[in-house]
């Protein structure tokens, strides 16, 4: 019987115990150069990510901004259309039978100094940037038909802003009184605001178009082209225009003529 181990055989199991024990550190953990790699993928993708957030934020920032100058915008567009419908409008209009005595509508003769169709004025302005008119404002549910100073009303550009006027017979910019800002300042700047007669196939025009005539009396449609550009405030580059055409419900009735001129 023999006890212990051979000398041999001690040393060819410690080789072999060396041996695993370098394998072993060597399968363990990561190297230097693989921890750079990883660390730059991971910088290339953090950073995608990062621009991409940055990319999403923007777009909503900027529908946010596209968004509140269209609302704006459309704030003010409605007010003017809808007020341009009722240009002419007089409470004892259903008593006006004859042709003589619709023409003699209080809220169809001429507001302010130029040109006026059936009490709509657009010439005080060459930018046609400014409307004068008249409708029955009486507190009465019928009207009075009868036109005060307050009832002569309007819009025009002035000072980056949409202003509406009452007791105002007058486009000049140095007049101040009875207008109000429609559109906010600190948000919008207005760029251009304009207002065209359109004839029967909606062409821009210089007066209003005959419809239904006689002998000597003729029924003048007005329809009138809106158009409002505007820009944000603090961000210039954004910008919007709307277009929209009115058609006044109160049609200009003229007697010795079969003109609209």
């Amino acid at each position: 019987m023999t006890f212990g181990q051979a000398p041999q055989d001690r040393f060819v199991n410690a080789g072999r115990s060396l041996r695993n024990a370098k394998l072993i550190g060597r399968q363990s953990g990561l190297g230097l150069v693989e921890l750079l790699i990883a660390s730059a993928i991971g910088l290339f993708l953090l950073a995608g990510l990062t621009d991409f957030l940055g990319r999403s934020l923007t777009s909503s920032g900027r529908n946010f901004q596209d968004a509140r100058l269209t609302q704006d915008l459309n704030v003010a567009m409605d007010l003017i259309t809808r007020d341009l419908r009722r240009a002419g409008y007089s409470g004892t209009a259903q008593g006006e039978i004859t042709a003589a005595v619709a023409a003699a509508n209080p809220f169809m003769q001429p507001v302010g100094t130029g040109t006026s169709f059936g009490g709509i004025n657009l010439s005080q302005r060459v930018a046609r940037d400014c409307i004068l008119y008249s409708y029955d404002l009486s507190p009465t549910a019928a009207g009075n038909g009868i036109r005060d100073d307050a009832e002569n009303l309007g819009f025009r550009l002035r000072a980056g802003a949409v202003e509406a006027g009452s007791n105002v017979t007058t486009c000049d910019m140095s007049q101040v009184g009875g207008w109000q800002q429609v559109t906010d300042p600190n948000l919008s700047t207005i760029t251009a605001l304009s207002f065209q007669f359109l004839d029967s196939a909606d062409n821009v025009a210089e007066t209003p178009f005959p419809n239904p005539s006689g002998p000597s009396w003729v029924v003048c449609t007005r329809t009138i082209r809106v158009t409002l550009t505007g820009q944000l405030r603090n961000t210039p580059a954004v910008t919007r225009t709307l277009i929209q055409s009115v058609r006044v419900r109160n049609d200009w009735y003229r007697t010795g003529t079969t003109t609209c001129t």
